[in-house]
């Protein structure tokens, strides 16, 4: 039996809390499935964060003086997930998931038209862009990402300034920390993570 909440698709029941990192409910064991097997089929322990592992954090799981968490597969129905607006303007996302441990993430962003990245910059990962729909320029090397593009920007390579063309989606995935310190153009620290 599955339930499914504002994009999310829950196996079982809905969310319990626990500090600021709730649990959710253990579903129950499919048809065919050995509960047992079941019970023990979560993730290592790990920190992550963003609306996947929000809806799939099931245990506590200490680690020396850490306390981790074991998570289980999640299905999210991203279109239903709000967009949060970031503090440049034009720019939303949509977090769906991190790595609090590296700081690797997976996320749909959203540039309005005619928004962008206003300067230069870099990454402290390996940035990876795979464009969904409309149009997103790098200015200075003409670079054009369309439905379809995917674009691999390595870790310290100067990029940049952007523009979005028409409202733009793209997912994008850093394989470790955004930037090595907060873009002058986030007026938040979280917007830079």
């Amino acid at each position: 039996m599955s339930s499914k909440t504002k994009g999310r698709t829950f196996l079982g029941g809905g969310p319990v809390s626990f500090d600021s990192n709730p649990l959710n409910e253990r579903p129950p064991v499919p048809e065919g499935v050995d509960s047992e097997e079941w019970a023990n089929n979560l993730s290592d322990p790990a920190l992550y964060g963003g609306i996947s592992a929000d809806l799939s954090r099931e245990e506590k799981a200490p680690v020396g003086k850490d306390v981790m968490f074991r998570f289980r597969e999640i299905l999210v129905h991203s279109q239903d997930e709000e967009w949060l607006d970031k503090t440049l303007a034009g720019l939303s996302h949509k977090p769906l998931w991190r790595n609090d441990e590296t700081g690797a993430s997976i996320s749909l962003v959203r540039f309005k038209a005619g928004s962008g990245i206003p300067l230069r910059h870099s990454h402290a990962s390996n940035q990876f862009m795979f464009c969904l729909s409309g149009r997103y320029r790098y200015v200075p090397t003409g670079l054009v990402l369309e439905p379809g593009s995917f674009y691999w920007n390595p870790k310290g390579c100067l990029h940049g300034p952007t523009c979005a063309e028409d409202d733009t989606v793209l997912l994008e995935v850093y394989d470790g920390p955004h930037y090595p310190m907060q873009p002058e153009w986030y007026s938040s620290a979280e917007d830079a993570i």
